[in-house]
Formats: structure tokens, sequence, C-alpha cells
């Protein structure tokens, strides 16, 4: 089922042709049980129907509570690894000459790295490799850094070290924010309760009408769409802004320059 939660509008559109089937479904059940003959059951369908649409509501209103504060904490880590980043490039200036070219160029290159972190989509492939190049970075931004701990231990020095470690930090916080989705046990709640409520509406319609046909499914799997876009931070049509790592990049590539 993640397959297609990474495609939101792909789900939605499947979604509408189901939900359609089975308001329809529930119009010809309805007609050949006779249904609307007898008052009672038609009240009881109907107040069923009433039901099941609040729950949906209900349903929905949570997973976009799920999913809004998951949205706004990638973002917030993005923006503050960017920060991280061109504080520690900074202060990396301090650094004996022999660690400090090498130091900042490690840093321009992790930019790259991050920038690439944000744009690699549902590419499993394109990610790994990014994943594994920051890693590598990494590595040998703390082994510069170890050395220099070891010749000069000036307050300086151990800010620098400081700031390099939340740098590397945040790496794993904005994998785990990636990875952290609304449950899968959920959707399919939602899809489930969605088909039922819809069926139980065809059950109470008297005749076929085709905005009704239409117009009920579509709201429902716009809905559910938008939301799902919101929980797919690499594919869909709401994307995580990445003008400060691309702020950065461009700073940190005016002053080599210079």
């Amino acid at each position: 089922m993640e397959s297609i939660l990474n495609h939101p509008w792909e789900l939605g559109s499947i979604l509408v042709v189901v939900l359609a089937l089975a308001l329809e479904l529930g119009r010809r059940v309805a007609v050949r049980s006779r249904l609307h003959e007898d008052p009672n059951r038609k009240d009881q369908m109907a107040t069923i129907r009433d039901g099941l649409f609040l729950l949906v509501s209900l349903l929905l209103g949570f997973t976009l509570a799920l999913a809004s504060p998951r949205f706004a904490e990638r973002r917030a880590l993005l923006i503050e690894e960017a920060v991280s980043i061109g504080t520690t490039y900074l202060r990396a200036s301090t650094l004996p000459q022999t660690y400090r070219e090498h130091s900042q160029r490690l840093l321009r290159e992790y930019a790259d790295a991050r920038l690439d972190l944000g744009n690699s989509g549902l590419d499993s492939a394109r990610l790994g490799e990014t994943t594994n190049r920051s890693k590598r970075i990494q590595e040998e931004l703390w082994r510069d850094a170890a050395a220099v701990s070891q010749i000069d231990r000036t307050p300086v020095t151990a800010l620098y070290i400081e700031s390099l470690n939340e740098t590397i930090d945040l790496h794993e916080k904005r994998i785990a924010a990636l990875e952290n989705r609304v449950p899968q046990s959920v959707w399919l709640l939602i899809i489930s309760v969605s088909v039922i409520a819809v069926f139980t509406r065809g059950l109470t319609l008297t005749s076929r009408f085709w905005v009704t046909l239409v117009l009920i499914p579509l709201t429902i799997a716009i809905v559910v769409a938008l939301i799902a876009d919101l929980d797919t931070p690499s594919s869909g049509l709401i994307r995580l802004d990445q003008r400060a790592m691309e702020r950065l990049k461009g700073d940190l590539s005016s002053e080599l320059s210079h």
C-alpha cells in the first residue's frame, strides 16, 4: 500500500472510481431489495448513513491533524539544518590553516548533498546515494575536527566541534522526519469507512443523478489525496520549500569566488 500512498493523486483518482462504483452499487441494491417501500428501513439506513459520514469527517480531520505537524517539522528541520551548516562553515574559518580550507570545501559539498536529499523524490537509488555521500562527508569532517582538537583545545575550536556535532545530528533527524508518515492502518481505515459510507448513501437514493454520482466521491477523494500529498514529502504537488538550502548553497559558492 505504501507505493500507492507515495502517489497521492493517483490514489485520489482510483478512490473516485471506487467510491462511485460503491454509490451505484448501493442504489441498485436498494432498488432490488425495495428498500424505499418500507419507511422504517429507509429511516434506519438514513441514520446509519449520517453516522458513517460523520465518522468519515472525524477520521479525515484526525488524519489531517497527524499530517500537518509532520510537514511543519520537516520544514523546520530543513531550515535548522541550513542554519547549522552555515554556522559551522563560518566557525571553520577559525581552524588552523591546515584544516580550514579542507573543512570548508567539505561543508560546501555537504550543502550540495543536503539539497540533493530534498530533490531526490521517489528515486530510492538517488536517495541512498545522497545519504551515503552525506555520511562520507560527515566522517571526513569529524576526522578533521578530532585532529584539530588534539593540537588546539581553545574555546573557539570547541564551538566549531559543537556546531559540527549539531549539523551531523540534524542529518539523522531529517531522515527520521521523512520516514515519519501517517500509519498505513489509518489510511486503510479511512478508505474502508469511506466506501461503506458512500455505499449506504447509495442505499438511500431513489434515482440515479450524475451530480450525486460524481460529487460525493470526488469530494472525499480530493480531501484524501490532499492529506496524502501533505504526508508525502518527496512527491505530489505539496513539496518542502528548499529555498533556505538553496540560499545557503549560493552564499557558500559566492564566498568561494571572493
